[in-house]
């Protein structure tokens, strides 16, 4: 499917509800003009994404398959700001496989314009040897005060950055999540910046109920265990569940 024919298909079906495209090729920009669009799920190569009058969209799940799709042109304005822009009524979001890469693309602010003050579930796909994944990661989270479910998964397969930047000493990271109850983390090394998110999500978390971790591997559990136990707690609730890989 060409371009043109793809685009002509979203703006000339104004009753559209349910979007999935999985897999598909012909078309890389995907420009989603649908009044009437409630959920959208999306798999694949593409080089950009672009809602306009999503206002209603509630449910989003979106994954790119490949890094080398995604372009650092230097001034180019900001993929996150983009693609929130007429998402204010978005529920549940998942951001899947190199999306959040893209999403950080340009600068990234502290916070968006508009909270989505409707999100209650957020899954992110993160690399956290990445430090602007991870700006990204927290300006969903700074925007997202009513947020009550986060779930990491780990890619770590990328190299890591030479440069380390502590949570408690960054700007970014000054912040308190009052609404989080459950949070799982998937397929951490234990690396500093891993286990400083981890560290920075419990202190940040007075209400938090319950949070479970699955490391990649069992190398370094022990090790691992002993740090996580050193973590204090905002909630006095809160509940670690270490689980085996």
């Amino acid at each position: 499917m060409g371009q043109d024919v793809f685009d002509h298909l979203i703006t000339s079906c104004p009753l559209l509800e349910r979007l999935t495209l999985m897999n598909f090729d012909g078309f890389s920009h995907l420009n989603i003009d649908a009044p009437g669009l409630l959920f959208f799920d999306i798999g694949g190569v593409f080089d950009d994404v672009s809602f306009k009058n999503t206002f209603q969209l509630a449910l989003v799940s979106i994954g790119l398959y490949a890094k080398d799709k995604i372009s650092k042109r230097p001034g180019c304005s900001s993929n996150l700001l983009k693609f929130f822009a007429h998402l204010p009524h978005i529920r549940r979001l998942e951001i899947q496989s190199y999306f959040l890469k893209y999403l950080a693309v340009g600068d990234v602010p502290l916070k968006l314009p508009s909270p989505c003050v409707d999100l209650g579930y957020l899954s992110l796909r993160i690399n956290f040897d990445d430090w602007e994944e991870n700006k990204a990661a927290l300006c969903l989270l700074r925007s997202s005060p009513n947020l009550q479910e986060l779930e990491i998964l780990a890619r770590p397969e990328e190299v890591p950055t030479e440069n380390f930047v502590s949570f408690r000493e960054d700007e970014h990271w000054s912040c308190m999540f009052d609404q989080l109850r459950l949070v799982k983390v998937s397929g951490i090394a234990g690396t500093r910046l891993e286990l400083g998110f981890i560290s920075f999500l419990l202190l940040a978390s007075p209400a938090l109920e319950r949070m479970t971790l699955k490391p990649a591997s069992a190398n370094g559990q022990l090790l691992m265990l002993k740090e996580l136990l050193r973590f204090r707690r905002a909630s006095v609730r809160a509940e670690i569940v270490y689980l085996d890989p």
